[in-house]
């Protein structure tokens, strides 16, 4: 497949403007476990929670090799869209996803906050979006799949702030997590499901699927944890030369 195709970043960048006027903001950080929830989770949650834990509660930081995948019915064809890029995870709450195409983009979520950064060196091309409920619930699960869990065990992890978490049915070790249904967030997502490696836990792939039945996939391989500063800062350099740029907005 050619990797000067625009088509995935370009519904990406579609898809998180429009969210960003929807809803009234939501302070993620407010968010509340339901009593007894963490006594009462379904045995197979909490063991895949558990598994999720063992991975994440070390990461300092985390990349990867993303390839993201769009199914869309807007598409003619019919056919899935593909887009290669690098995803990094910065503890305690940075998370980029670039696509390696210079006519894509790299989105960066910063706890709850996102912005879209196009590749073509243009510093017009920065768009901080506005908040919302649903954008913020988004941003901040995708956050929470890597970010260090709570050491207490009972208490609510990332994942499970202003959520529901269930096992789907099915092959593989998976976890669902589903926005509550007073959410705004369900008005756009049905589900964010993340596939574990079941030896270490380490998330290998993100399905999002939405309300109306599309889905984008972030499929992961050649996970590396815990960079050294050196490493790190090598590999943000070569998928964000602008980063400068992006902290001086903010």
């Amino acid at each position: 497949m050619s990797r000067r195709s625009p088509v995935p970043a370009q519904d990406r960048r579609s898809l998180l403007r429009a969210l960003g006027g929807l809803g009234a903001l939501l302070t993620c950080g407010g968010a509340t476990l339901l009593p007894g929830l963490a006594v009462g989770r379904d045995r197979v949650v909490r063991r895949r929670l558990d598994l999720w834990r063992s991975y994440a509660q070390s990461t300092q930081n985390l990349v990867a090799k993303l390839t993201t995948i769009r199914r869309s019915s807007l598409y003619l064809d019919g056919k899935p869209r593909s887009m290669p890029g690098t995803l990094v995870f910065i503890g305690p709450e940075r998370l980029l996803l670039h696509d390696d195409d210079l006519a894509g983009s790299t989105t960066l979520i910063q706890g709850d906050r996102c912005t879209l950064l196009a590749n073509a060196d243009d510093p017009q091309n920065i768009a901080p979006l506005r908040p919302s409920a649903t954008l913020k619930w988004l941003a901040t699960h995708l956050v929470g799949a890597f970010a260090p869990p709570p050491e207490d065990l009972e208490q609510a992890t990332a994942l499970e702030l202003s959520a529901r978490l269930s096992r789907p049915r099915g092959a593989g070790i998976r976890l669902t997590v589903l926005p509550p249904q007073n959410s705004p967030a369900r008005r756009i997502y049905r589900s964010m499901t993340l596939s574990l490696s079941p030896i270490s836990g380490a998330v290998e792939r993100i399905e999002i699927v939405e309300s109306a039945g599309d889905n984008l996939v972030l499929e992961l391989s050649e996970t590396q944890k815990n960079l050294d500063r050196g490493q790190l800062a090598e590999v943000l350099r070569a998928i964000d030369p602008k980063q400068k740029k992006v902290r001086e907005r903010h």
